[in-house]
C-alpha cells in the first residue's frame, strides 16, 4: 500500500514537473534599447577566472581620485563629482569602494533579423552607508576610459585564461550580471519581461550573436629549485649552464639592466642564486603545449628578466637539447608559484600542476 501510494505521489510530480516551460515573452526583434545591467562581485563564478566587479573598482579607483578619469553625478552628466567628493562619499560606506561597490553597467542593446548586438555607454557604482541607506558614487563615461580599458589586463585566477583585457572581459559577457532595466521597463515592474529578454540575448540558439571568446591559454611562474637546497642533479645541471651561458654574455643582461646594477659588477663572476621560469601553456587536442617566455634571475640579489628573444641570443643548449625542449620535459624539481594571476601556496604546488594536466582548464581551482 504504501508503495503503491510513493508511485502514485511519484507520476504525478514527473507530470506536473515536465510540465512545457511557460513561453517567453520577449520581442522577436527591436531596436536600439537603453539596458542597465546590475553585478555584484558575489554573483561572479569562479570558472570564468575573473571578477568585472572587483576588477573594474580596483582600476577605475586610483584614477577617479586624482581626477584622471572624472566621475559624475548621474548618466545626464549635467555636474562632475570630482575626486574630493567622491573621496568623501566613501567616507560615509560601510566598506573601502573597491570591495563594497555593486556594478551598474550602462548599455543599449538592439536584436535585428536575429542578430543581437549592444555598445557600452558607461559604468555606475553604488554601495551601502553606515546607516543603511543607499550610496551611489557617481558615473564614468566609457569614452573616459575606452583607452585604459583595451590596453589594461584585468587580473585572472587559475581557471581563467592569461591575456584578457578589461574591454574583452566585458564584451565576452560571460560575468554574471541581472537586466535590470530595458526601454521602460524595470526590474521591479516586470521581472519576467526582463530575465526573458536576458536569456534570449545570452543563450536563445535563433539569435546570433558574436561575444568575445576569452582564451584558455595560462601562463604559469615556477621556481627551479637551487643545487643548495636540491639535490636533484638535473637541477645542478641547469644551474650550472645557465650560469655559464650568462657569464658568456653578459652584454645580453647588462642591455636588459633597467638600473644598470649589473654594469657595476660586469667584471666579477656571476653567480645565479635562483631561477623563475615563466611559460605559456595551451591545449592542442587536450595535449597541453608549453612555450617559454621568460626567465627571471636572481644574481647578487637582484633580479633581471631576460625575455624570449634575449633567451633566443642566448640560444642555450642542455644536455643538446634546445632550452624549449629541455624545460618541457621537467626533469628537474621545481615549486609551481603562479597560474595567471593567482598565487599559488608552496604547499599546493603540486596540487595544482597535476590540476593543469589533468583537469578542464575551467575547474582548475576545484
Amino acid at each position: 500500500m504504501r508503495l503503491l501510494k510513493f508511485l502514485s505521489i511519484l507520476c504525478l510530480l514527473i507530470v506536473y514537473g515536465c510540465g512545457s516551460s511557460p513561453k517567453s515573452i520577449a520581442p522577436n526583434s527591436y531596436g536600439t534599447n537603453k539596458a542597465l545591467l546590475y553585478a555584484t562581485s558575489a554573483m561572479q563564478t569562479d570558472s570564468i577566472g575573473f571578477n568585472i566587479v572587483t576588477g573594474l573598482s580596483e582600476l577605475l579607483y586610483p584614477r577617479i581620485v586624482t581626477g584622471d578619469v572624472p566621475i559624475w553625478e548621474n548618466e545626464k552628466k549635467e555636474k562632475v563629482l570630482g575626486g574630493q567628493a567622491f573621496i568623501e562619499l566613501e567616507k560615509k560606506s560601510k566598506s573601502p569602494f573597491v570591495v563594497g561597490s555593486n556594478l551598474f553597467i550602462h548599455e543599449e542593446w538592439q536584436l535585428l533579423q536575429r542578430h543581437f548586438t549592444f555598445d557600452i555607454s558607461g559604468f555606475s557604482f553604488t554601495g551601502n552607508a553606515n546607516d543603511g541607506t543607499l550610496l551611489t558614487f557617481g558615473f564614468i563615461d566609457v569614452q573616459d576610459v575606452i583607452v585604459l580599458l583595451r590596453t589594461e589586463k584585468i587580473a585572472t585566477n587559475a581557471n581563467g585564461g592569461d591575456d584578457l583585457t578589461y574591454w574583452n572581459a566585458l564584451q565576452s559577457k560571460q560575468f554574471g550580471f541581472n537586466l535590470v532595466h530595458w526601454d521602460e521597463s524595470n526590474y521591479h515592474s516586470n521581472r519576467r519581461l526582463l530575465n526573458d529578454i536576458q536569456q534570449q540575448a545570452l543563450f536563445q540558439s535563433r539569435v546570433f550573436r558574436e561575444f568575445y571568446k576569452p582564451t584558455t591559454n595560462k601562463q604559469i611562474a615556477y621556481r627551479i629549485l637551487p643545487p643548495t637546497i636540491n639535490s636533484n642533479t638535473e637541477n645542478a645541471v641547469f644551474y650550472k649552464s645557465l650560469q655559464r651561458y650568462v657569464n658568456s654574455n653578459k652584454q645580453i643582461i647588462l642591455n636588459a639592466d633597467s638600473d644598470k646594477h649589473f654594469s657595476h659588477i660586469a667584471l666579477e663572476p656571476w653567480s645565479i642564486d635562483n631561477i623563475t621560469i615563466i611559460e605559456q601553456w595551451q591545449k592542442t587536442n587536450s595535449i597541453p603545449l608549453q612555450s617559454v617566455k621568460g626567465i627571471e634571475l636572481f644574481i647578487d640579489r637582484h633580479s633581471i628578466i631576460l625575455s624570449e628573444n634575449e633567451l633566443d641570443e642566448l640560444d642555450m643548449k642542455i644536455n643538446f637539447r634546445g632550452l624549449q625542449e629541455y624545460l618541457s620535459e621537467k626533469r628537474f624539481d621545481f615549486v609551481l608559484e603562479k597560474i595567471n594571476s593567482q598565487e599559488i601556496e608552496p604547499p599546493r604546488s603540486e596540487e595544482f600542476y597535476n590540476a593543469l594536466l589533468t583537469k578542464p582548464w575551467n575547474k582548475i581551482n576545484e
